[in-house]
């Protein structure tokens, strides 16, 4: 056995590979309760909403649910018609939509701290037509002291990480694994008894195995960016072509 390759048919293999050896599935949401042999299953959305989706339909197929952390202040609009009618999938799919607070935005006033998470949660339980009961914080490799491991209200998944002994915590973040924990988990090497396993979905739709920094340049960016360039090449390109204005700008010219 090998560690996943950031393919969604990899992906479908490693939820086959938790259930053959007996793993039971949860969202991130269900730390709250004590489940051995379970895989609590979270995603970070960092770069679009649009392209969780297919991960999550994964997940739908194999009958599981987990929690996607949106972050209302990265790359992408969480307001747009596709980023909104994408959470209603989500939930729809029977998974869960969490916030991704970023601290580094964040006053260094607990309470006012407090305010503006509290804030984001409303606005982020209205724009997906759903509860939002479940905060974990963006890039703690940033070094910001974070207010919100245990504060009341909500369920933040990395409290249970720092103080729960027998919950093995595995990330792919950056595309890539930092070691063989996810393997000893699954052949029972490991001596923890249950896993939270962090992915981030927009990082595993290449078509066969990349490095990452191809599929960074190669598959990620520009997937990121059609959204904003069908934009301007179909809404803004057709305004700006039926308006009425006679007079373009002085000595404009295809020349």
């Amino acid at each position: 056995m090998s560690l996943p390759s950031f393919l969604l048919s990899s992906y479908s293999s490693l939820l086959l590979d938790f259930a053959q050896v007996g793993c039971g599935f949860c969202s991130s949401i269900g730390l709250t309760k004590s489940h051995p042999k379970t895989v609590f299953l979270r995603h970070d959305v960092d770069f679009s909403l649009e392209l969780v989706l297919p991960m999550a339909e994964v997940e739908h197929r194999h009958g599981v649910a987990a929690c996607y952390y949106v972050l209302l202040s990265g790359p992408y609009n969480p307001c747009s018609s596709a980023s909104v009618n994408s959470m209603k999938q989500l939930r729809a799919m029977g998974h869960e939509i969490g916030l991704h607070y970023d601290l580094s935005l964040y006053s260094e006033e607990p309470e006012l701290a407090r305010r503006r998470l509290d804030a984001e949660v409303a606005f982020l339980q209205e724009l997906s037509g759903g509860e939002v009961n479940s905060i974990v914080m963006h890039e703690p490799s940033r070094g910001h002291e974070d207010f919100f491991l245990d504060v009341p209200g909500y369920i933040n998944p990395t409290h249970f990480q720092k103080t729960n002994p027998d919950l093995l915590y595995v990330s792919d973040s950056c595309r890539a694994w930092r070691d063989l924990s996810l393997l000893e988990f699954i052949d029972g090497r490991s001596a923890k008894s249950c896993l939270m396993l962090n992915t981030h979905p927009e990082s595993w739709l290449a078509e066969r195995p990349q490095h990452r920094l191809t599929y960074l340049e190669k598959t990620l960016l520009p997937r990121v960016l059609e959204p904003t360039q069908r934009y301007f090449l179909e809404s803004v390109r057709k305004a700006w072509q039926t308006h009425i204005g006679p007079v373009q700008g002085y000595g404009d010219s295809d020349e």
